[in-house]
């Protein structure tokens, strides 16, 4: 099958009045609720998961408590299931999924099941927590489905800067409570993004940056600062200790995937969806990618980024110390910029690669853009910045 990204947008799926039932009445808290009458449809959406298979609005009426009346509900019904993929070099490259199907590899596709599945309490109260899970049963053709609660909240993508920073704050909260009370080790926890196959792609396509730096062409030698790919180059050469310096650290449970569109601010905090990738592993790389990827999405300039990755580590640490953390705050940064370079900054060479293969006329253009040169500022930064930890 092709590479991701996947797109998502088919019917609903037949259910019956018996595949609803238990999720309705864990839902409504009524064990005795019928459900009367349902209709849905489904949440277009883009996925990096090759395991997504559909994501479906649900609502309806049930009747219960002997009161006569019904009674309105509403949920998610997430699809997912075994897909194989073998990805080729160029597509290790663009992304993190190596193509295994081993409970440990990054798109197993059981993963959220399991997670959603197990005794976390702390992943389900506090002001930081995951998504309500409502029932997980399996479906036609090889499928599990996941009911889930509807999150009523305003999503990542519309969060303010302040939002942002609270929710920081929170993340601490949870982190502190998951290294207080580790989850067991298991198989199927994902790996760190550190041990990540894309990583090799990536250091492969290095001197392309090189090339850039001694390019014959204005606009490309002005889209990337001299000393570039000397500082990528010890992202490679040094990967082995990166690696050693985040096993090192405390762990906890840690999401992985925390970009805005899984992300909803509520009445009552922060509500994260889409635990796919979650696993063991220092608090800062779920720090990184709260902040990194909203700023993606914002589109900042370099300044303003690190500026917000400073702002969020002083919250997450607010958060942590409310909570009682054993975990000292200056690891949680330091696996923040390890993340924050090798999995946000190193991507930098695939920009210098899709530019170098471009005409003349074609890489002037890029090179031109405002967004193109705040993003590959943005990187370059991320990765000098790691630079005194290696």
């Amino acid at each position: 099958m092709p590479g991701p990204p996947y797109r998502h947008q088919g019917p609903l799926p037949d259910l019956t009045a018996e595949d609803l039932r238990e999720p309705v009445r864990t839902l409504l808290g009524d064990p005795m609720a019928e459900v009367s009458g349902w209709t849905g449809e489904p949440i277009g959406y883009e996925s990096w998961s090759r395991g997504s298979d559909g994501l479906y609005a649900v609502r309806g009426t049930a009747s219960g408590d002997g009161d006569g009346d019904d009674r309105a509900w509403e949920m998610v019904l997430k699809q997912v299931r075994h897909r194989p993929w073998v990805p080729g070099p160029h597509d290790l490259a663009r992304q993190i999924d190596d193509g295994g199907d081993g409970p440990a590899d990054w798109a197993y596709w059981r993963r959220e099941a399991l997670v959603l599945g197990s005794s976390l309490p702390y992943a389900l109260t506090g002001r930081f927590a995951a998504v309500r899970c409502l029932g997980i049963v399996p479906g036609p053709g090889g499928r599990l489905r996941l009911w889930l609660e509807r999150v009523d909240g305003t999503p990542g993508g519309d969060w303010t800067a302040r939002e942002l920073l609270d929710s920081a704050e929170f993340l601490g909260g949870f982190h502190a409570r998951s290294l207080r009370r580790p989850p067991p080790s298991r198989e199927w926890w994902c790996r760190p993004f550190l041990e990540q196959a894309a990583l090799r792609g990536r250091f492969a396509l290095i001197e392309r940056v090189a090339d850039a730096e001694t390019s014959a062409d204005p606009t490309v030698r002005g889209l990337f600062r001299p000393g570039t790919a000397t500082a990528l180059r010890s992202l490679a050469r040094r990967h082995a200790e990166a690696v050693r310096t985040v096993r090192s650290l405390p762990t906890g449970l840690v999401h992985r995937d925390l970009t805005p569109r899984n992300l909803f601010r509520t009445a009552r905090g922060t509500v994260a969806i889409d635990w796919g990738q979650a696993g063991l592993g220092p608090a800062g790389e779920d720090l990184a990618t709260l902040v990194l990827s909203s700023a993606v999405a914002a589109d900042l300039d370099a300044a303003a980024t690190l500026a917000l990755g400073g702002a969020a580590a002083t919250r997450h640490a607010m958060g942590m110390a409310e909570e009682g953390s054993p975990c000292d705050p200056e690891d949680v940064v330091l696996a923040y910029r390890l993340v924050a370079a090798y999995h946000f900054g190193l991507p930098v060479v695939r920009f210098a690669d899709r530019l170098l293969a471009r005409d003349a006329a074609s890489r002037a253009e890029t090179a031109a853009d405002p967004g193109t040169r705040r993003r590959v500022e943005v990187m370059t930064a991320l990765v000098e910045e790691a630079q005194r930890d290696l």
